[in-house]
């Protein structure tokens, strides 16, 4: 003979279900974000190395100096940054847009000594 569910006992096989749900709910927004972490990381890395060999940054304090004395620059000219055509000009070993871009005037910066005084306090050192 078979026994009837209450529905009390239903109540509660569905508050158990919405327990269960509620954990794979949160299992997966985990995953969701631990992806997003990674690739975030990972984009962090990449872009840093691209710093790094491009301006020959040798630590933090001397990539925070180089990308402040750009940030103006960059943000006036981004768009025409963004068109640079990296391959042909690596080839050329200068700059070349892609077609239909204006060329790109950066003015020269004003050496600011940061480098020479550092190799002047290595030199000393040694």
């Amino acid at each position: 003979m078979t026994t009837r569910k209450t529905d009390e006992d239903r109540l509660r096989e569905l508050e158990e279900k919405m327990e269960q749900m509620k954990a794979k709910k949160q299992q997966v927004a985990n995953r969701i974000k631990e992806k997003e972490r990674k690739e975030r990381t990972r984009r962090l890395i990449q872009v840093g190395a691209v710093f790094e060999k491009y301006f020959e940054i040798k630590g933090e304090e001397e990539a925070e100096q180089v990308a402040y004395g750009m940030k103006n620059a960059v943000e006036k000219n981004k768009s025409k940054l963004l068109n640079i055509d990296v391959e042909k000009s690596k080839e050329k070993k200068e700059i070349v847009y892609k077609e239909g871009v204006e060329g790109l005037f950066i003015p020269e910066v004003k050496n600011t000594g940061y480098n020479e005084k550092k190799e002047d306090l290595k030199n000393e050192n040694q």
